[in-house]
């Protein structure tokens, strides 16, 4: 370094114990647009370089950023507005593009994609290199650098080989070259270079140098650093409070309280979230060990069921033994059963065979007794014609019970053969006169018959119009539209090209009144079909063999022809009409409003005097002298429309069916008449039909039984003997017919006993043949389990002991088993249904790919719920309450605190940078600025504090579940407002940045400390004025940053401005570089062309940027002086 170099870098008035250092010199190797080595020397007061758009400027001042700065501080500060992404990303300049010299973004012309145009490093590997030299007060110097390889196959920065250096001392970094091939191996470098030291890291390099260089308070030089890359980026700012919270306000130690408290209460959160998984699924799987039991036992049941074989329809079974062994059991009970009863039975009939003996031989005494006696042979004979007339009596009460059937619409009263002999004659009487009295009814019954053909003919005709209009318009007559519609058929033309006259006019309502005297006079006209003129040779040849269904007027009509210009009036018959819009309504204006057909409408008789045709609303008319009054019978058919004459056949038809109804009645009587002649004929026959009263006189009969009864008592009164024998013989008789009832019945019990016992014993041989052969084989066996329940079931259907119902009591138990087997599977079935439903709603909230919903998987959800339930859910929800309050005091209230202590922290800082300020003259009147501070007083701040202090002091022992759930909810709802994620995103930075809960201005004061001017928005100032109030506040704020503001000047000077000055004039620039200059700051300030001038006369050296065609940067030094330099024609920027 030359005498006046050293000149340069010595300020009057320097304390000799203070070092100051500055930058010297920047060494660029492979950098943008800097092929190969270049070197650049600073003022060590103010450098200006300058230089056409594109020419590399900031690549120069982001050579800077590269070496002292870290990852973090973007590129290209002054122009990164205009991008986005992550610093140094693929979207903004980074290391990268910077090495290999990236011109622009083109199209390869092989693959047809787009890649980077670079000046070196496209197919093979390359270097780099930055360092910057720092020089002292005692021309010690300090260089501080990088060293960066670049393979071919990197992409991105973080595949770069990268190398942090400090060297005592200088260093020319050409000598390095030789190292870049082993990408700057340390070892190698260091041997080579004693003086040089390689850093592991940022922090161990960056604190080198802050040590070294001074920069920050006890070689804390992060924030330092940090608010150069700001102040070097120069991003607008609209207000004084904007640019002290940005540039010289460092991020509040609220964050880092609020992350702290954000991690542990994320690991409660975790907790609480595991907590309750670990209740919901306990909840979700608390009903399977229930459900897998009901299911295991009504399969087991199912099984126990099939195991019996029921369904084998051939071949041996256990529930075959069953009835086997039990069938044996039964015969052989019958079998004892059958002996006793034959034993008994053959006693029984040994007795009674003896008192029959006996009681014969009585008998025959008697009788031989009674033989002798002549009364006895009377009341014998009484007895037998008692027994007849008994006879007779029944066979009367039956016939007169069907006498009185067939006669009861007679009404008849018989009490004796008088009353029966009258009864007879009226009936005589009645069927000789039967026939007249028949035919006079059915006479009448015909006439009335008569009577409803007429109706019914009416209503036939009104059903068949009703039927006809439904299915078109008009209301026209439907035997004439049934003509029609054969003639359209025939002549292949459409019913509408057929119309009649009728169905193109209608009545308006107002004028209802005359359409009977519209009927009238159009009767004939309205009936008449159109055809087209074109057409109408055509109709007539085709309908001449034709028989119609009736006769019907047509009339040829020429489409072509208009309406004649003729008023219609509203006193004539064609004024009283519309007309359809149709090719036939012409003619028919013309053919109606003609002389001979639109006649006049009067309202009296009086006005038909006078000439011309007329009519009267009731349809009376006169033509002159001739006139015609009268019905035709005819319904109206006048109408394009057939509303009307629906609704008038509906009236028309009820009012018929009425008359119809009434008929209907008559009819009935009359035909009720028919039929009770009839009957009474039928009743008065069955009374001539019997012969004798005493056929049905059952009460007649009975007193004659009662006379010969009495008789009979009245012999035996006289007669003590006779009366004596013949009790003693009925007694007899009676014991006699008792015994034989007795030895038949114990006769009829032994057979039926030897039979049964012959049946008995041939089952028996034959079950117990089949029990033995099972039991031979082996291959069946049944179990006292199986034979348990099969016992238990079957007397739930039938009667254990009972041997004739065990054939059905066994097919009921076939089917209550089969049953029972179903419903033990439909069970089992719903108990599967509902765990795999468990499993199911289980995987859909926790899925786990190592778990189905299937049943086979029972297990493993009965491991995970009996996992669950061993841990203790209960001591877990204790553990995480005690957690909670633990958290809350051990996070929130240290949270709680940083918000005071970051406020304070905030005034601290002013008071050192209002100091600065206090030395340094303002503005064109040499005022002193100072920096003042307002806290502001927002109600929602307010509350958040305030709800932060609760929480802060929260305990929740003691507490409900339900209060501590409560709670836990009201702290993550708070907790929200904090994330840096979610919907915290929008609110964190709001509460936790305290920057934003003050707002700071700038006060001008004048030498006696009065108040001149206060500084808010910076917007509303010049360009000038704005650069010269930022360089005050960020110029003393950066001496606070350094750790220099009690020094005469900071130990670290240099500055570098990205476009600096851009807005301000040559006066207030000249104050904004006297105030940095003031500062003890030197300046390397980068700005275009058009703000050269203003910024020149400041600057002590002039460095000017150019680049060739090509794309290299270089650059010049130029003496300083007044003239602008020539404009550079390229207007791209530069390489990055």
């Amino acid at each position: 370094m030359n005498v006046h170099q050293d000149s340069m870098f010595y300020i009057p008035g320097a304390d000799a114990g203070i070092t100051q250092w500055k930058v010297e010199t920047l060494q660029l190797v492979n950098w943008g647009g800097f092929a190969g080595h270049a070197s650049v020397s600073f003022s060590p007061t103010s450098t200006l370089l300058s230089g056409a758009s594109g020419t590399g400027k900031s690549t120069l001042l982001d050579a800077y950023i590269a070496v002292i700065m870290d990852s973090s501080v973007p590129f290209n500060g002054a122009s990164n507005d205009a991008t986005v992404g992550r610093a140094r990303s693929a979207d903004q300049r980074s290391l990268l593009s910077y090495l290999r010299g990236k011109k622009d973004i083109g199209r390869d012309s092989a693959t047809g994609e787009l890649a980077d145009q670079v000046l070196r490093g496209q197919n093979s590997a390359t270097w780099g290199a930055i360092a910057l030299t720092f020089i002292d007060d005692r021309q010690r110097r300090y260089t501080v650098a990088r060293l960066y390889y670049v393979p071919r196959s990197a992409a991105r920065d973080s595949e770069l080989v990268r190398k942090m250096c400090t060297i005592d001392g200088a260093i020319d970094l050409r000598a390095l070259e030789r190292f870049a091939a082993d990408k700057f191996d340390q070892r190698s470098v260091t041997a080579a270079f004693p003086n040089l030291s390689m850093h592991p890291s940022y922090a161990a390099f960056s604190q080198a140098f802050f040590t070294r260089l001074g920069i920050g308070v006890g070689g804390d030089g992060a924030r330092a650093l940090r608010l150069l890359a700001r102040i070097q980026a120069g991003h607008q700012v609209s207000s004084v409070n904007d640019l002290y919270t940005a540039m010289v306000l460092e991020l509040p130690g609220t964050y880092a309280a609020a992350d702290a408290a954000l991690e542990h209460f994320g690991d409660l959160e975790d907790a609480h979230t595991a907590m309750a998984t670990e209740e919901a699924k306990a909840s979700v799987l608390e009903p399977i060990p229930g459900l897998n039991d009901t299911r295991e036992a009504e399969l087991a049941k199912a099984r126990l069921i099939d195991g019996f074989g029921i369904h084998i329809m051939s071949g041996d079974s256990p529930f075959g033994l069953w009835k086997l062994t039990c069938e044996e059991k039964l015969l052989e009970t019958a079998e004892t059963t059958n002996r006793i009863l034959h034993g008994e039975a053959k006693t029984d009939k040994a007795i009674a065979e003896n008192s029959r003996i006996e009681l014969n031989g009585r008998k025959t005494n008697l009788e031989a007794d009674l033989g002798g006696n002549e009364a006895n042979a009377t009341i014998i004979g009484l007895e037998r014609a008692i027994e007849q007339l008994r006879q007779d009596r029944e066979a009367a009460r039956s016939r007169r019970k069907t006498f009185n059937t067939n006669t009861q619409r007679l009404h008849l009263v018989l009490s004796d053969e008088s009353d029966f002999a009258g009864t007879q004659t009226a009936a005589t009487a009645f069927l000789d006169g039967y026939e007249d009295a028949a035919k006079v009814a059915r006479e009448e019954r015909d006439a009335i018959r008569d009577e409803a053909r007429e109706p019914l003919g009416l209503k036939r005709e009104l059903l068949e119009e009703q039927q006809s209009l439904s299915g078109r318009a008009g209301r026209m007559d439907p035997k004439l539209h049934a003509i029609r519609m054969q003639i359209a058929e025939e002549t292949d033309l459409n019913a509408e090209m057929l119309p009649f006259v009728g169905e193109l006019i209608d009545v308006p309502p107002d004028q209802r009144g005359w359409r009977k005297a519209i009927e009238t006079t159009l009767f004939g006209l309205a009936r008449v079909m159109l055809v087209d003129a074109d057409q109408l040779d055509h109709v007539s040849k085709i309908i001449d063999p034709l028989r119609l269904r009736g006769r019907i007027s047509f009339e040829g009509v020429d489409l072509t022809a208009t309406a004649r210009s003729r008023t219609r009036h509203p006193d004539r018959i064609s004024g009283k009409l519309e007309y359809k819009d149709s090719p036939f309504t012409a003619w028919v204006q013309n053919r109606l409003t003609a002389d001979n057909t639109d006649a006049l409408c009067v309202d009296s008789p009086e006005g038909l005097r006078g000439p011309g045709l007329r009519v009267t609303a009731s349809g009376q008319t006169r033509s002159g002298t001739s006139g015609a009054h009268g019905e035709r019978g005819a319904p109206n058919v006048i109408g394009f429309t057939n509303t009307e004459r629906l609704a008038e056949i509906a009236e028309d038809i009820e009012e018929i069916e009425k008359i119809l109804i009434h008929h209907d009645q008559k009819l009935a009587d009359a035909d009720r008449k028919i039929n009770a002649l009839a009957e009474d004929r039928v009743a008065h026959g069955h009374v001539l039909a019997v012969a004798r009263f005493r056929d049905i006189d059952p009460d007649g009969i009975e007193n004659d039984i009662r006379a010969k009864q009495q008789l009979r008592e009245d012999i035996l009164k006289v007669d003590d003997t006779l009366r004596k024998l013949r009790t003693d013989l009925e007694g007899v008789e009676r014991e006699l017919g008792e015994a034989n009832k007795a030895y038949y019945s114990a006769d009829t019990r032994m057979s039926g006993l030897d039979k049964a016992w012959s049946e008995l014993v041939e089952r028996k041989d034959a079950i117990s043949g089949a029990i033995d052969r099972i039991n031979a084989q082996q291959a069946v066996t049944l179990t006292d389990e199986q034979t348990a329940y099969l016992n238990t079931e079957f007397a739930e259907v039938a009667t254990a002991d009972d041997l004739n119902g065990f054939t059905t009591g066994v097919k009921r138990l076939e089917k209550r088993l089969a049953a029972s087997a179903e419903d033990a599977r439909a069970k089992a079935r719903q108990a599967t249904q509902a765990l795999e439903t468990v499993f199911r709603h289980y995987q859909h909230t926790w899925n786990d790919p190592n778990l189905s919903d299937s049943i086979d998987d029972y297990p493993s959800y009965r491991k995970i719920l009996d996992g669950i339930l061993t841990t203790g859910l209960h001591k877990r929800r204790e553990e995480w309450t005690r957690r909670l309050t633990d958290w809350s005091g051990q996070d929130l209230v240290p949270l709680a605190g940083a918000f005071g202590n970051a406020i304070d922290e905030i005034i601290d800082r002013l008071t050192p940078i209002n100091n600065i300020l206090a030395g340094l003259p303002f503005g064109a009147r040499r005022d002193r600025l100072k920096i003042e501070l307002r806290i502001l007083n927002r109600d929602d701040i307010t509350k958040f504090k305030r709800e932060l202090n609760a929480l802060a002091r929260l305990n929740v022992d003691g507490m409900t579940d339900g209060h501590v759930q409560a709670a836990f909810a009201r702290l993550q709802q708070f907790m929200k407002q904090i994330r840096p994620e979610g919907r915290g995103k929008n609110t964190r930075d709001y509460f936790l940045d305290v920057r934003k809960h003050i707002n700071v201005t700038a006060v001008a004061y004048d030498a006696e400390g009065r108040e001149r001017a206060t500084f808010d928005r910076i917007g509303g100032k010049s360009g000038g004025e704005a650069q010269e109030l930022v360089a005050f506040i960020v110029g003393a704020a950066l001496r606070f940053q350094l750790g220099d503001d009690e020094n005469v000047r900071p130990r670290y000077a240099p500055v570098f401005l990205d476009e600096g000055f851009v807005k301000a004039d040559s006066e207030f620039t000249g104050r904004s570089v006297d105030a940095w200059k003031g500062l003890g700051f030197q300046l390397i300030i980068g700005a275009p062309f058009d703000k050269f001038t203003s910024l020149e006369p400041h600057a002590d050296r002039v460095l000017l940027m150019v680049k060739s065609p090509k794309g290299y940067s270089s650059v010049n030094a130029i003496e300083p002086s007044r003239q602008t330099p020539a404009q550079q024609t390229s207007d791209d920027e530069g390489p990055a």
